[in-house]
């Protein structure tokens, strides 16, 4: 059965046209329905720290009930989100093919307000409910400049996966960001090529015998970005660098690759007589939550109260719920029905869509059983 108002609050939003730091004509309008339910709006600064247009939407519900759950979402999309015009075919929301949808993650974001919208009008004794709507998610993370001490739930749902409603992302991998830089020397490529040193060189066989793609079967790396200061084809490359990244969801071995990857690098510029520097910082840090975790047990509770088959599963992906972690609050991500996301091919199963919001507030009532009167 069509849900007329998660559907028509996700076309209100995915037509609102936002990309990574320029969120803020959905975050007013967020700010506004979270207003509207009843919670306490605050909207920090986290823009001010990567040059965007806002900051992260919160909202704050004081409960009937001890204890507090959180939930979020992320506002920002990748780009090519401009414009947007969803098309629905059969019980799925496409767009029109130039644009992507924006179901990653406006899906998530109309779930969490139809979970708390169900959850108020209820009328039942609540938990606090927080709720935390994130700016660059896709680039730089502003849930990294969330203040936490606003926040006092333990335990958190990041609507921001993949795949059918019942799908809960478990796990996902730690990222290092990686630049390298290579130095060598310049000479005439014609008459003394011998006096060069060719840094072009000296980065393909770096990246020739180095390990990347799939590592085993939680970690990959990937270098993709490569340059040359060269814009002569008669002078030898005398500076080249890259980019790219390495994950895993085990955290010794992302650490152990670093090792290498350094140990690697550093080996072959030596021996070609060329200066290297590498960069690299933790992006974000892997996370894994076990069936018997609390977090855990909600969901499958909730799914089951909602007569939406649950499973568990690892992505490959980061997202914000890889910053709550490393914050000490054990937050795993929810499935929305979108498949293809950050493509032209991007589309949302609206059956599963809908029963996301349901979901939403069967979780909160399954954390509402664990929590006394105040």
């Amino acid at each position: 059965m069509k849900n007329e108002r998660m559907y028509n609050e996700f076309v209100e939003l995915v037509t609102t046209d936002a990309i990574s730091g320029q969120e803020s004509a959905v975050a007013d309008k967020l700010a506004a329905k979270l207003a509207d339910i009843g919670f306490t709006v605050i909207r920090d600064n986290a823009g001010e720290h990567y040059g965007g247009d806002c900051g992260n939407v919160i909202g704050i519900r004081e409960g009937e009930l001890d204890g507090a759950l959180f939930f979020s979402s992320h506002m920002d999309r990748v780009p090519n989100g401009f414009g947007i015009k969803p098309v629905e075919t059969d019980g799925v929301l496409r767009s029109d093919g130039t644009t992507i949808l924006a179901a990653d993650d406006i899906s998530g974001v109309c779930a969490i307000l139809e979970g708390l919208r169900q959850a108020v009008a209820s009328g039942k004794p609540l938990p606090r409910l927080e709720v935390v709507f994130t700016t660059a998610e896709e680039t730089v993370f502003g849930s990294k400049f969330l203040d936490m001490s606003l926040i006092q739930s333990k335990l958190g749902y990041a609507f921001d996966s993949p795949g059918p409603t019942g799908r809960m992302n478990n796990g996902a991998p730690g990222l290092y960001d990686i630049t390298v830089e290579i130095k060598g020397r310049p000479a005439h490529a014609g008459n003394e090529p011998e006096k060069g040193i060719d840094a072009a060189k000296i980065m393909c066989d770096m990246l020739s015998t180095l390990k990347q793609g799939r590592i085993d079967f939680e970690s990959t790396a990937n270098f993709p970005i490569l340059s040359t200061g060269s814009t002569a084809r008669n002078v030898v490359c005398d500076f080249a660098s890259f980019r790219g990244e390495a994950r895993s969801r085990n955290l010794q071995k992302l650490e152990d690759y670093m090792v290498y990857f350094k140990e690697h690098c550093t080996r072959v510029a030596e021996a070609a007589g060329a200066e290297i520097s590498i960069d690299a910082f933790a992006n974000f840090l892997p996370f894994y939550m076990g069936e018997e975790e609390e977090v855990m047990v909600i969901a499958k509770e909730a799914c089951e109260a909602a007569g939406i088959p649950y499973f568990a599963q690892v992505g490959g992906g980061g997202m914000d719920a890889n910053i709550f972690n490393a914050q000490g609050m054990k937050t795993i991500g929810v499935a929305t029905g979108y498949t293809g996301n950050h493509t032209t091919t991007e589309q949302l199963v609206l059956e599963d869509f809908y029963k996301s919001g349901e979901l939403a507030a069967q979780m909160i009532y399954a954390y509402a059983k664990r929590c006394s009167d105040k």
